[in-house]
């Protein structure tokens, strides 16, 4: 009898947990009939234990053949706009300021020496080819660009095409008045002694056309129209 009480007393303890269970959790008993169909199809028809490996390998090469076709995708249309570009007479309008930042970060100790060697070897020549009854002489005492580079593109820059040969437009401003030029003139008779020239500033804008040549290894440059210049001198006379 008291064996009997005893487990009347387990099956009620185990009914009123199950009870408190699904109170608590509503969805447990929504999920007991699915549970109890995959424990069906695992006993009589099939192992699920041996497709699950079987889905996962399908999912797996559905997931990677959507991820190729994507990279495709961007592949196609990369190549489709290098195509437009290309074939396009005008390239859309392109912003330079990472150009003319990397202009002033290797103007002052690079582009501004060579420059200014190069254009004081070519002044120097055309001076000496240069005759005039009234000066002798003409040295080139001092020449530096100064520090402040020129500006490009700062309307933005394009690319267009005449024939095979791509060409670059864009916007050229300079102006600084941290040069220093200077020329010596020996005058000749009837006037004699020397005349100092000092060249202090310097105003250039125009509309510039670079065009690569020899693979990119040179590039020829003009520009488009006469350009704006207005130079800044000063005359200074000695004996």
């Amino acid at each position: 009898m008291v064996r009997k009480k005893k487990i009347d007393l387990s099956v009620r303890d185990v009914v009123d947990g199950l009870n408190n269970l699904v109170a608590q959790r509503p969805l447990l008993l929504a999920l007991i009939p699915f549970i109890l169909v995959l424990w069906g199809v695992e006993k009589w028809i099939f192992s699920l234990s041996s497709w699950v490996p079987l889905l996962l390998a399908v999912w797996a090469t559905l997931q990677y053949g959507k991820h190729q076709q994507h990279l495709l995708v961007e592949e196609l249309d990369r190549k489709w706009k290098r195509i437009i570009q290309n074939s396009s007479p005008v390239t859309p309008l392109e912003q330079c300021q990472w150009l003319n930042w990397l202009s002033a970060e290797v103007w002052p100790n690079y582009m501004n020496p060579k420059l200014s060697t190069k254009f004081s070897s070519i002044v120097e020549k055309r001076l000496r080819n240069k005759k005039s009854r009234l000066i002798e002489r003409v040295r080139l005492q001092e020449f530096s660009l100064g520090s402040n580079p020129p500006s490009l593109g700062l309307q933005g820059a394009y690319w267009s095409t005449s024939g095979d040969q791509k060409i670059m437009h864009l916007g050229f401003d300079w102006d600084t008045n941290e040069m220093s030029v200077l020329l010596l003139a020996k005058l000749g008779k009837p006037l004699k002694g020397t005349v100092g020239i000092i060249i202090n500033s310097l105003h250039i804008k125009g509309d510039l056309l670079l065009m690569p040549v020899l693979d990119g290894k040179a590039v020829l440059y003009s520009f488009v129209a006469t350009p704006e210049v207005r130079i800044g001198r000063e005359r200074e006379h000695r004996s």
